[in-house]
């Protein structure tokens, strides 16, 4: 009697088993999320179906190989870590080949996902409203992580042969780093992971500009799709007839929109002129350039970029005027003499045309970083600026990108910089002469402009 129990629970269980797999598929795809800017993810999504819903899962428990096992059951019990530990979900609704839902990331909004599911292939293109933020693509496979063990020692040989002081190699925190590097990289499964725990042991390191990026050579689908992404860094506006409203979301790519907006405020001659860099990450010399010689009344002495080639312990401005001045065309060509040099003195020229001669007010917040922070230090310095908003970033130090392995590139702080007054921007930042919070800024200038009238 109790082997013919057995035998009837048995069998009812592969019953139902088997009416599961028919409404269910299960598969594992190895996928790469693109979002540009260095972000072409791989990672192993997880495939389940029931009728025609679908849910896409990245492997569990990484929360526990990120932090550890206290931290990460603490972090879920808090609701400050993601369920199962896993980073990314995708629900969404099949009709024939057809997918249709939306992307859930780690502390990231829902974005939605317009794509396809067909002969173990899984495309698609990842919206955040109408605009077009990145795309998926997949193939069903056995892998279910990926070896990142290599790429330790390669990152730390890098930063040990380029990193802009070499004093900072001699602390017990670079010792720290390089031991849980090497740990992190043996435990974790995919590229998420791997952005996530660079980011966080990086972020206990005494110094900026060092983070990993994951980039692959685009094809020209992907580049047709990128360019759906780009959109205006260089933003103007009248707030009123007497003040124009000019915000600069990065000195990376802004040049040519700086050279053509900044002639035509210029000419319009606005009594009151706000510079918005709030959340501004710095970027390039060549815009920067372009920026100053719209405000620099006179040939200013900046400040100074020293490397590891240059034997000092501290700011020394008899040394440091003895470095070339820095004439580049290109952030490319400053870089490469940063490389090879003991560093360079950063000087903008007298223009040869008037420049800006109303009220100039600029915002900053904690993201006001690196290129922004010796232009903002400088028109604080001169009176040429009313600074109104927060400390900036203190994230002053010039970098460049080294090939790490493969798609895998380190970007790394390969110089030092100093004001011509010896000051080190990096991890102090710039205090605005008007302190008030970032979302106060704006209205605080224009009711400081009213009040001044």
């Amino acid at each position: 009697m109790k082997i013919m129990r057995t035998l009837i629970l048995a069998l009812s269980f592969l019953i139902l088993n088997s009416v599961f797999a028919q409404n269910t598929k299960s598969g594992n795809y190895k996928t790469e999320i693109n979002f540009g800017g260095g972000f072409d993810l791989t990672t192993f999504l997880k495939v389940q179906q029931k009728d025609n819903k679908i849910i896409l899962t990245s492997p569990r428990n990484s929360d526990v190989r990120l932090v550890g096992f206290f931290k990460a059951k603490v972090g879920r019990l808090l609701g400050k870590s993601p369920k199962k530990g896993i980073l990314v979900k995708i629900n969404c609704t099949k009709r024939k080949d057809s997918l249709l839902g939306y992307v859930l990331m780690s502390k990231a909004n829902k974005l939605l996902l317009k794509g396809k599911l067909k002969n173990g292939l899984l495309t698609g293109t990842i919206y955040k409203g109408k605009k077009i933020v990145g795309n998926i693509q997949g193939e069903k496979s056995e892998q279910k992580k990926i070896n990142y063990s290599h790429l330790s020692p390669i990152i730390i040989k890098l930063t040990e042969q380029n990193l802009f002081s070499k004093e900072f190699l001699k602390s017990d925190k670079w010792t720290k780093y390089k031991s849980e590097l090497k740990n992190k990289l043996n435990k974790i499964h995919d590229d998420i992971e791997l952005y996530i725990a660079f980011k966080m042991l990086s972020s206990k390191l005494p110094f900026s500009h060092y983070y990993l990026i994951m980039q692959e050579e685009l094809n020209e689908d992907k580049n047709k799709k990128t360019a759906q992404i780009k959109e205006k860094t260089v933003v103007y506006e009248k707030k009123n007839e007497n003040t124009g409203y000019l915000k600069i979301k990065n000195f990376s790519s802004s040049q040519k929109e700086l050279s053509i907006i900044l002639p035509k405020i210029l000419k319009a001659k606005p009594a009151n002129l706000i510079i918005d860099l709030r959340d501004n990450p710095g970027g390039g010399i060549e815009a920067a350039f372009e920026f100053g010689k719209y405000f620099m009344k006179n040939t200013t002495e900046i400040g100074f970029f020293v490397t590891n080639k240059l034997q000092y312990s501290e700011f020394d401005y008899e040394l440091f005027k003895t470095l070339p001045k820095a004439t580049p065309q290109s952030t490319e060509e400053f870089i490469a003499y940063l490389k090879q040099g003991k560093g360079a003195r950063l000087v903008f020229d007298k223009p040869n045309f008037l420049t800006f001669s109303g009220h100039l007010y600029v915002l900053t917040n904690g993201n006001t970083g690196s290129t922004c922070e010796p232009i903002v230090y400088m028109l604080k310095k001169s009176k040429t600026a009313t600074i109104v908003g927060e400390k900036t970033a203190g994230a002053m130090l010039s970098g460049t990108f080294f090939d790490v392995s493969g798609k895998y590139k380190l970007f790394l702080p390969i110089a030092d910089f100093y004001t011509y007054d010896g000051v080190r921007l990096e991890e102090v930042g710039v205090t605005p002469d008007i302190i008030t919070k970032s979302d106060d800024a704006l209205s605080k200038t224009l009711a400081l402009i009213k009040e001044n009238k």
